[in-house]
């Protein structure tokens, strides 16, 4: 995991092979089948293994008192920043992102449930969780591509939080006075 890790944590990632894993674990690619019966598991488990500590700190900052809006905008705004402090961790959840859901499918799955409770709630004013989930996923994919091609000044995780809660159909003030809030403090176990 710690090589596949090494090798996808950068913009050329996308293409890494069994053999350069093998390579840079020192293992042979028997040894690589005695625990993945492909690339794409071994890059399921290393999704999973690269977004639950963060998975794990959103859950455990939310607040009872959340809305789902406000709980929706703590999750982008961390999520980019997370993607901002740690570029390998960026490139690697992109990277991954092509062989599977968005941000792993703990957080894919996370995602959803939020969404559906929001629309449950009368909060978000769109036609599915799935629908909803795959407004707030792309966004922030899309958004932590941007940044990590033009660098940390690109776009502000203040104002992505703000259009998604839009295009999920949260009014216009309140959707800014939500993204504008100090957001709750995470902590990270790693």
């Amino acid at each position: 995991l710690e090589a596949a890790f090494g090798l996808i944590g950068n913009e050329k990632g996308l293409t890494v092979r069994i053999e350069e894993i093998c390579a840079a674990a020192h293992v042979s690619r028997g040894t690589f089948y005695n625990y993945f019966t492909s690339l794409e598991q071994l890059f399921q488990v290393l999704a999973v293994e690269l977004s639950q500590d963060l998975n794990r700190a959103l859950v455990g900052s939310w607040d009872e008192t959340q809305s789902h809006a406000e709980g929706s905008n703590a999750a982008v705004q961390h999520y980019l920043n997370y993607a901002r402090r740690d570029p390998a961790w960026a490139w690697a959840m992109v990277h991954l992102s092509a062989f599977g859901p968005t941000f792993g499918a703990e957080a894919w799955e996370a995602c959803h449930r939020a969404i559906a409770k929001g629309i449950d709630a009368g909060e978000f004013d769109v036609p599915n969780a799935t629908v909803g989930r795959d407004l707030m996923t792309g966004a922030v994919l899309a958004t932590v591509r941007t940044m990590l091609r033009s660098g940390r000044d690109g776009s502000r995780p203040q104002a992505v939080a703000y259009h998604v809660l839009r295009a999920l159909g949260v009014p216009a003030a309140r959707a800014r006075e939500i993204a504008e809030r100090r957001l709750p403090d995470i902590i990270l176990s790693k």
